[in-house]
């Protein structure tokens, strides 16, 4: 009887341990593979309709640098441009930061506020625009190499028509 109790026991430290081995090699894998790894979040734009993406990046004290071309078929005249990492519960301003996506200097670091008067931008060009990126808890600063998610709003005059906010880009980027 002690016999069978004792290859009993073998048997099950057996089974668990090679269990044990197998799991401590997958783990071993997917560290190795860099599996959970988030430096390999993918960097991304996306343009809604009439809008592309050129080189954006955002830095660690929040501020998102980015290149925007426009398509529309004519000139508009950017009046205000507003980046969060949320939409608003009706879908149609940011969440965070710049609500009503003004011109008011308080969202764009120093020096890169939008002019009264607007950034004049043609059909197939582009211009370069820099703004405060905000998150639930302020200006969405972060580590190097962590992932931010963002959407990027216009405010805009196409000229002898109205003024439109509306969102323009969605990104994925690394803080630098």
């Amino acid at each position: 009887m002690d016999r069978i109790k004792s290859q009993a026991a073998v048997d099950f430290m057996t089974s668990y341990g090679v269990a044990l081995i197998i799991i401590i090699i997958a783990m071993a894998v997917i560290y190795k593979v860099g599996f959970l790894n988030s430096s390999l979040t993918p960097v991304s734009c996306t343009g809604f309709s009439g809008f592309s993406c050129g080189a954006f990046a955002i830095n660690s004290s929040g501020v998102l640098s980015i290149y925007l071309y426009q398509a529309t078929g004519g000139k508009i005249i950017i009046n205000a441009i507003s980046c969060s990492s949320a939409i608003n519960a009706s879908g149609d301003k940011p969440a965070y930061g710049n609500f009503y996506v003004t011109d008011n200097s308080i969202f764009y670091p120093p020096g890169n506020a939008i002019p009264s008067n607007g950034i004049p931008l043609y059909s197939g060009s582009g211009t370069s625009l820099v703004v405060n990126c905000y998150d639930s808890a302020g200006i969405a600063t972060g580590s190097l190499g962590s992932a931010f998610f963002g959407y990027v709003w216009l405010n805009y005059t196409v000229p002898g028509y109205a003024t439109v906010t509306r969102e323009v880009a969605t990104f994925t980027s690394k803080y630098t």
